[in-house]
């Protein structure tokens, strides 16, 4: 645990750090029991479509690593992601789903979609991700 009450991963950015990103918040929902189910559902989408085009996206050839904060306060739920990989190419403003048939695209849409807030930023040489969700009063 952190000094903020969250909790931090720092893992390779590979298929497996889908796993321990869950493992994380479940660790949080323990440190945060009163966060109900549907707000729970909810970050979590955002999160993990977060951290999967971390993983898919962001190397350029190259292993790396990335952080994950996440933090659960009294009125919301944030997530802070960084890493050191590929800059992002996105347009937060433009993300949609993708048709039916679509076989990727969709995970920024539904990270969108999931949170309150998600922002996207190039600090330096890191890739700088904020998801946050407002919490069921």
């Amino acid at each position: 645990m952190s000094g903020d009450g969250g909790r931090t991963l720092v893992t390779a950015a590979e298929p497996a750090a889908l796993e321990r990103v869950h493992a994380l918040l479940q660790e949080l929902w323990q440190d945060a029991a009163d966060v109900v189910a549907q707000d729970r559902i909810r970050f979590e989408t955002a999160v993990t479509e977060i951290a999967g085009n971390i993983v898919m996206h962001a190397s350029d050839g190259r292993p790396h690593d990335f952080t994950l904060h996440v933090t659960a306060r009294p009125d919301r739920i944030e997530a802070r992601f960084e890493d050191a990989g590929r800059r992002a190419d996105v347009d937060l403003t433009a993300a949609q789903l993708p048709d039916d048939l679509a076989e990727s695209g969709r995970g920024l849409a539904l990270a969108l979609a999931a949170s309150d807030e998600l922002e996207y930023r190039r600090d330096g040489a890191l890739n700088c991700w904020r998801v946050m969700s407002k919490r069921t009063p």
